[in-house]
């Protein structure tokens, strides 16, 4: 069992307050930025963690039956955002996988200097966009949280074998438009999949 998995276990079963906080400490930054990703306001990100934990808190002995806590909070987190945005619409019709969703490049900065950094961040973004939207989250949840397929299908609501062939075809669609354009798109294909 690993650590993750002991703290959630504390948790659930004895009410263990810095199992608790562990695992808030572990999730919050990455919720905020997949949040953002989704396209949402720092303050609708914020309101929509706190009230992730705060449910997770206050429901803690219904919640026997997660076994992957990381998939659990994504997807709770991701149905605050969805009802939040809802409740402020009212009417409107909401689409899970709108167009907003992005992916901000952010690894490469400490890698190179800040111009040439800025040109890759606009090529590998270029890149992206020619995927849609929930091939750009796909991959954003795979390459940039480290989820695994299990993971990622359970937060976005589709079987484990959907998620790979979503995968898989975003991936063939990158190498696609890499090939298709000048080397120095090749080499910041290789760097979108090998350092994210």
């Amino acid at each position: 069992m690993g650590q993750q998995e002991f703290n959630w276990r504390e948790w659930i079963e004895k009410g263990d307050e810095l199992s608790f906080s562990i695992i808030y400490n572990t999730h919050v930054n990455n919720l905020f930025s997949y949040g953002r990703g989704m396209g949402f306001s720092e303050d609708n990100c914020k309101d929509a963690i706190q009230e992730t934990f705060i449910r997770l808190h206050l429901h803690r002995k219904r919640m026997k039956h997660v076994q992957n806590i990381t998939a659990y909070l994504f997807k709770m987190f991701k149905n605050n955002l969805l009802d939040q945005k809802e409740r402020s619409m009212k009417e409107e019709a909401i689409d899970p996988h709108s167009k907003t969703f992005s992916v901000n490049i952010t690894v490469l900065d400490n890698i190179i200097d800040m111009e040439t950094s800025r040109i890759i961040k606009e090529k590998v973004a270029a890149l992206l966009n020619h995927l849609t939207p929930s091939q750009r989250e796909v991959i954003y949840l795979k390459y940039m949280m480290g989820l695994k397929h299990k993971e990622i299908a359970e937060i976005l609501n589709i079987n484990e074998e959907s998620a790979r062939k979503l995968l898989y075809r975003a991936m063939e669609k990158l190498r696609t438009e890499a090939s298709c354009n000048h080397l120095l798109e090749k080499l910041l294909l290789v760097c979108l999949l090998h350092l994210i």
